[in-house]
C-alpha cells in the first residue's frame, strides 16, 4: 500500500470513528428517553463511488427492536434513523418486498448536517406520532458527496467524547456500555416500583427454557457489573418458580431483592 493509499485508509477510519461516535450521542439520547435501540452503523469511506446511484458518500444509523418497528410502524417494514453525509438526518420506512429504496421512502428532518442529538431525539418523537408527515419529504444538500472530508472530520470531532476514566474507547465499546447501563437502568425501576401485583401469565414449557436460554445469554453477553448480576439472578428465580408456581413468588426473588438493595 502507497502512502497515498495509507493516507486515504486512515481518513475513512477516521470518519467512520467519527460518524460512530455521533451515532452513539444519538443513540444514548435516545436511551435516555426509553427507546428500544438495539444498535447503531457507521460507514466512512467517503471515497466510494457505489454510493454515487443515491448522491451520497458516508452515513450512519440508529436501528430499533424488530418488535418496536412493527408495533410503531406496520408489519413487514424496515424501519430506522438514517444519517447521510451530504443531507443529514432522515427516518425512512421501507414495506418489505416492495422494491422500493430507502431514499425513496424518507422523511428529512432538515435542521443542518449534523444537529445536536436532542433535536434528532425531537424530530423521532414527531415521527412516532406521525411517520407519514413528520419532517419534509424534499431532501436538502449541505455538503458535496466525496469533498472536504477533514472538514467533516472537524464537525463530527465534538461528539467523540469519552465516557470514562480509562482512556478514549471505541465507538463501539461505548456504544455497548451506554445501553448496558441503560437496560440496567430499567430493570432496577421496574423490579424496585411501588406495589406490585402478581401477574399469572401460562407458558409452554418450551417457550418457558427458550425464555431462560434469551436470560442466560444476557447473562454473558452483557458487560461485568450489575445487568449480568440481575440477568442471572432473575434467570434462576424463574427456574426456580416454574417448579413451585405461585407458592414460589416470594421465596424465589433474588433478582427482586438485589435491585432493591441497589436502590
Amino acid at each position: 500500500m502507497t502512502d497515498v493509499q495509507d493516507c486515504i485508509q486512515q481518513v475513512r477510519d477516521d470518519l467512520e470513528a467519527g460518524i460512530g461516535h455521533y451515532m452513539v450521542a444519538v443513540a444514548s439520547t435516545l436511551l435516555d428517553e426509553g427507546l428500544p435501540v438495539a444498535g447503531i452503523s457507521a460507514f466512512g469511506a467517503y471515497d466510494d463511488d457505489t454510493q454515487d446511484e443515491f448522491g451520497a458518500d458516508v452515513e450512519g444509523s440508529v436501528e430499533f427492536t424488530g418488535a418496536f418497528r412493527r408495533t410503531m410502524f406496520g408489519e413487514g417494514r424496515d424501519a430506522g434513523l438514517l444519517w447521510c453525509g451530504v443531507s443529514g438526518w432522515c427516518f425512512f420506512r421501507v414495506p418489505e418486498g416492495s422494491g422500493q429504496g430507502l431514499i425513496e421512502s424518507a422523511r428529512w428532518m432538515g435542521g443542518g448536517l449534523t444537529p445536536e442529538p436532542g433535536r434528532v431525539a425531537a424530530f423521532f418523537s414527531e415521527v412516532q406520532l406521525d411517520p407519514d408527515f413528520a419532517g419534509s419529504e424534499d431532501r436538502p444538500f449541505y455538503r458535496a458527496a466525496h469533498r472536504e472530508p477533514q472538514a467533516l472530520l472537524e464537525r463530527l470531532a465534538v461528539f467523540a467524547t469519552d465516557d470514562g476514566a480509562a482512556g478514549p474507547s471505541s465507538y463501539e465499546e461505548r456504544f455497548a456500555g451506554l445501553r448496558a447501563d441503560a437496560y440496567r437502568t430499567r430493570a432496577v425501576s421496574a423490579l424496585t416500583a411501588g406495589q406490585q401485583e402478581i401477574v399469572e401469565v401460562a407458558f409452554r414449557r418450551g417457550e418457558l427454557r427458550a425464555l431462560q436460554a434469551f436470560l442466560e445469554y444476557g447473562e454473558g453477553t452483557a458487560p461485568p457489573g450489575e445487568l449480568r448480576e440481575l440477568s442471572r439472578r432473575l434467570a434462576s428465580d424463574v427456574s426456580l418458580r416454574a417448579r413451585r408456581g405461585r407458592a414460589g413468588v416470594d421465596e424465589h426473588c433474588e433478582a427482586f431483592i438485589r435491585a432493591n438493595e441497589q436502590c
